[in-house]
């Protein structure tokens, strides 16, 4: 991009720390100034990046140069940071979630509106390359229709003490709400439904008080969703699958930042052609310009004659002629897609401000769906 979009970041701990280093390395960007309640941190990272280091959040918010705020602080100080960059003329980029109150996301919508804005959410499983797959998959319809969707998210709680902030549901609006959102958002993309809750249920963990497990369930369309999560694990063995099961097998995508996902399916031979052609890319795209590269392993093996090869499930008559698994691996691992997912997203948001008729992967509206629905599924958790 010829003219880069200046940007402010508001908040550089260990996560805002990681995102300057992705934006240092985003042509479409520059980072013109910084913000930390830690003085010292800011200006050193500051003096780093060769930027400049801001006393106030107000300081950044009125910087002539700064057109789009960054924000990387706790969820509850979203919404009020928000409305005030929005009125000193300014664009918005904001970590998950939004806000967390449904008169938050009123005020918010109304504002942005009002004065012509755009509001950005970094929901970075959006630019994930396994997910992109995972949806032309989907979208390809070899394996038939989408039937069901299971989350299961068994997450780390080594770097969350009792005191973090994360627990306390007035700093984080709980798990669903700080982190639930981005698997909302992703079942919404990948039925192209908005979701609608059914039932949540949440655990607390004695005797800290703390809510660790919660559950979720909701309705895409006519596809049902399982969301749970847990945030009690030690980290070397924390896992997160997310299985997709369609009329003729599943995709389990794999890691809550993914890079690698199986395909388990019973297929003729137009399908194991499909199937076949997606398995011969060696990458995929992220948006923006990025990809990723891809190591694929397909094994295809021909089913016996018998009942097997004839399938009359859900009153279709299928000739399944063949067994395909399917292993889709990124050999660059979490850490480097992880970054290039924050890259492709605000270069997206910013190709938005620089082409006002292109619309960004990421819509406020869309963001905003997924964040309504996980407010609901918090106020509604019965408390085991």
């Amino acid at each position: 991009m010829n003219n880069p979009v200046g940007i402010g970041v508001v908040g550089l701990g260990g996560f805002g720390q990681f995102v300057m280093a992705a934006f240092a390395d985003t042509p479409e960007i520059r980072v013109v100034a910084v913000h930390d309640r830690d003085g010292e941190r800011a200006r050193s990272i500051a003096a780093h990046y060769g930027t400049i280091a801001c006393d106030s959040y107000a300081e950044v918010a009125a910087h002539p140069d700064v057109e789009v705020v960054y924000l990387a602080t706790p969820p509850a100080l979203h919404a009020p940071a928000v409305l005030e960059a929005l009125s000193n003329g300014k664009h918005l980029f904001v970590e998950k979630p939004l806000a967390t109150s449904h008169e938050e996301i009123a005020a918010i919508k109304a504002l942005a509106a009002e004065k012509g804005l755009r509001v950005g959410i970094d929901y970075v499983l959006r630019f994930n390359p396994i997910y992109r797959l995972a949806l032309e998959l989907g979208r390809s319809g070899v394996l038939g229709n989408l039937r069901h969707m299971s989350l299961e998210n068994d997450a780390s709680d080594d770097t969350l003490p009792p005191g973090h902030w994360f627990w306390d549901p007035a700093l984080s609006g709980t798990i669903l709400v700080e982190h639930g959102v981005h698997f909302f958002d992703m079942a919404a993309q990948l039925t192209g439904a908005t979701g609608e809750h059914e039932y949540s249920q949440a655990w607390v963990r004695q005797p800290h008080g703390v809510i660790d497990r919660v559950l979720a369930v909701a309705r895409y369309g006519h596809v049902p969703a399982t969301f749970y999560h847990a945030f009690d694990k030690p980290g070397p063995i924390e896992r997160t699958e997310f299985r997709l099961a369609y009329d003729a097998g599943y995709i389990t995508v794999q890691g809550w930042m993914p890079v690698a996902l199986e395909v388990e399916a019973l297929l003729d031979e137009a399908g194991v052609a499909t199937l076949e052609y997606l398995a011969a890319r060696t990458e995929q795209g992220m948006g923006a310009g990025r990809t990723a590269d891809l190591r694929t392993a397909l094994d295809v093996a021909k089913l016996d004659e018998g009942p097997l090869r004839e399938s009359g499930g859900r009153e279709t008559d299928r000739k399944l002629t063949q067994r395909v698994r399917l292993r889709v691996e990124c050999p660059e691992g979490k850490q480097a897609i992880y970054a290039r997912t924050i890259q492709a997203g605000v270069a997206d948001f910013a190709r938005g401000l620089r082409e006002p008729g292109y619309q960004p992967e990421v819509t406020l509206d869309q963001a905003i769906s997924s964040l309504r629905l996980a407010l609901v599924a918090t106020a509604g958790a019965e408390l085991r």
